[in-house]
C-alpha cells in the first residue's frame, strides 16, 4: 500500500513515520523538510513532496497515485485563535479530501483529537464514574477542539459522497511517556499510536469516529468502539511511567467563563 502522510515534520508523524515504514510504501509531505532522520522510511522507497495542502494543485500533486493517507497536518496549539488554525485545520482539510475524492483514493486516516470531546472530560464523575463513548455527540473544550470537530463532519460528508472510507482517530497525547500527572488518563503510547493507525488503514469500515489512548488506570474515554471495530488492543499503560512524575496540568484545556462586558 502506498501512504501518503501530511504533516510530516511533526511531533506525532517523527513517532509514527518508523512505524509505518515497516509495512507500507510512503510518501511525506509537509511545508518544510522533516527535521528528523525518516528510520527505515528510505529503505521502503519513501519520497518527500514539500507544499501547502491548502493549495488545491499542491493536493491534487500528493494525492496522485496513492492509496491511502494519514492526514495528520494541522495546528496542534490548543490555545491559537480562529486566525491560526483556520488555515491548517479546516482550509486544508477539505482541501486534501477534495484532491483525495478525486483521486480516487480509498483510504484517509484522519487524525482527530481527544480535544473534539475534552468538555465531556470536565462534565465526567468523579473517578469510579463511566468513561465517556465515543457516540455522544462532540463537545470541543477549546477552539483547536473545535476545528477537530468540523474535520470529523467534513469526513462524513465525504465518505457518504464518494467512494472514500474515512476513519477518524482522537488520538491522546501522545509522547514516549507522560511528562506530567495530568497526562496519566490521556496519555497515548508511540506504540499504541502505530497499531491504531496500522489497525484503521486495513479495517473494513467505511466511517468511524474513534478515541485512541492507552490502556491507562483511568479510562476517562471508553475505548471499546475502537476495540470492537478496528480491533486496536492497546499494549501501554501510563501507570508503568506514573512513579516519581511532577504534578501537572490535564492535556484538556478547560474551558473559562469570559468576561462578557
Amino acid at each position: 500500500m502506498r501512504v501518503l502522510i501530511t504533516g510530516a515534520s511533526g511531533r506525532v508523524s517523527r513517532l509514527l513515520v518508523p512505524q509505518l515504514a515497516e509495512h507500507h510504501r510512503l510518501r511525506l509531505t509537509d511545508v518544510r523538510p522533516p527535521p528528523y532522520p525518516i528510520d527505515g522510511a528510505e529503505n521502503a522507497g519513501a519520497e518527500v513532496l514539500l507544499g501547502d495542502l491548502a493549495d488545491p494543485a499542491v493536493a491534487a500533486r500528493l494525492c496522485d497515485n496513492v492509496d491511502a493517507i494519514v492526514h495528520l497536518a494541522g495546528n496542534p496549539r490548543p490555545g491559537d485563535g480562529w486566525d491560526l488554525l483556520r488555515g491548517p485545520n479546516v482550509d486544508a482539510v477539505t482541501t486534501i479530501f477534495d484532491a483525495a475524492s478525486q483521486a480516487g483514493v480509498a483510504r484517509i486516516v484522519l487524525a482527530s483529537s481527544i480535544h473534539a470531546m475534552g468538555g465531556h472530560y470536565w462534565r465526567a464523575d468523579e473517578p469510579g464514574g463511566p468513561p465517556v463513548q465515543d457516540d455522544r455527540a462532540p463537545h470541543p473544550c477549546c477552539r483547536y477542539g473545535a476545528t477537530k470537530v468540523f474535520a470529523e463532519a467534513a469526513a462524513r460528508v465525504y465518505a457518504d459522497a464518494y467512494p472514500l472510507s474515512v476513519v477518524c482517530l482522537r488520538l491522546g497525547g501522545c509522547l514516549p511517556a507522560p511528562p506530567h500527572r495530568g497526562w496519566l488518563d490521556t496519555w497515548l503510547g508511540v506504540t499504541d499510536l502505530g497499531q491504531a493507525v496500522r489497525r484503521a488503514l486495513q479495517a473494513d469500515i467505511r466511517f468511524g469516529t474513534y478515541t485512541i489512548t492507552s490502556a491507562n488506570p483511568r479510562q476517562v474515554f471508553d475505548l471499546s468502539a475502537a476495540r470492537n471495530d478496528l480491533g486496536y488492543a492497546p499494549t501501554q499503560t501510563s501507570i508503568a511511567c506514573a512513579d516519581g512524575l511532577p504534578d501537572g496540568p490535564s492535556t484538556m484545556c478547560r474551558p473559562q467563563m469570559r468576561d462578557r462586558r
